[in-house]
């Protein structure tokens, strides 16, 4: 009876691997014949494009933009970059001395998530939501952030101008901004009202979560039972530096994991 059991999960157990495996390559191959399709398609509209266009077409140009879109198709932060574009990032060239406080992602073009507090973007009056439609007469309707934020940056003292639209304007207006080398910004603390403090968090330098731990003593000291923290515009810094800074809130648990395609969520904090 155990051998005739065995014998019939075998044969149950044959077809439905063969199942799964086939249907693993169906899948494939047919992701495949997607994009085989797509790519048909793209290569006709190249064609179109060279035989039809009003002026001759320079399909370098073309194939770049094309390059752009694929990468805009993924999320705001996906960026394409061309060959001199990776050799200027690989000997660490995206930031100059010189910064004007900006923090940019993409919407159709560049587009401001914050200004840092007392930079000269935050002096200039620029804000969350605000579109930076050109730089020093560039467009920007086809420039990645990593692109945008190397344009902003330069020496010291220089000037960068931008086309900035806001809100339901109809057409842009220009601001001027001289480059500054930005000191890093403090942590800064209140007692807001009794029993509870305030925190400003501007940045996540490395230094903010040893500036954060001393602020919270000193508020507590002032009799602080409760803490207000307040991250508006704290677009700046690195996961590992806020993940640190967490930490002294939430002293155990799993604060963030990762997850790549396909696989479990992995913690990492």
């Amino acid at each position: 009876m155990k051998s005739r059991g065995r014998l019939l999960v075998l044969v149950v157990s044959v077809p439905v691997l063969a199942y799964a495996v086939i249907g693993g390559f169906m899948g494939r191959a047919m992701a495949q014949q997607e994009s085989y399709q797509f790519l048909r398609i793209f290569e006709d509209v190249v064609t179109l494009i060279v035989n039809n266009y009003v002026e001759e077409v320079k399909v370098d140009k073309v194939m770049q933009g094309a390059m752009h879109g694929l990468a805009d198709g993924l999320d705001p932060d996906s960026s394409y970059l061309d060959a001199g574009q990776v050799k200027t990032f690989e000997r660490n060239e995206t930031q100059a001395t010189g910064r004007t406080g900006l923090e940019l992602t993409r919407q159709y073009y560049l587009r401001v998530i914050a200004a840092r507090d007392g930079s000269p973007a935050g002096r200039a009056g620029l804000r969350p939501g605000d579109y930076i439609r050109a730089i020093d007469g560039q467009s920007t309707r086809d420039t990645s952030v990593y692109e945008g934020m190397r344009l902003l940056g330069g020496t010291p003292g220089t000037k960068v101008t931008l086309s900035v639209l806001r809100g339901n304007a109809a057409e842009p207006h220009t601001i001027d901004i001289v480059r500054e080398d930005l000191p890093t910004s403090p942590v800064r603390g209140r007692m807001a009202q009794s029993g509870v403090g305030l925190l400003r968090v501007p940045e996540f330098a490395k230094t903010t979560p040893e500036q954060l731990r001393t602020e919270v003593a000193t508020l507590a000291k002032g009799g602080a039972t409760r803490l207000v923290i307040d991250l508006r515009g704290s677009a700046f810094g690195d996961v590992e530096t806020g993940l640190a800074a967490a930490r002294l809130f939430v002293p155990s648990g799993t604060l963030a994991y990762r997850q790549e395609r396909g696989k479990t969520k992995e913690p990492i904090a």
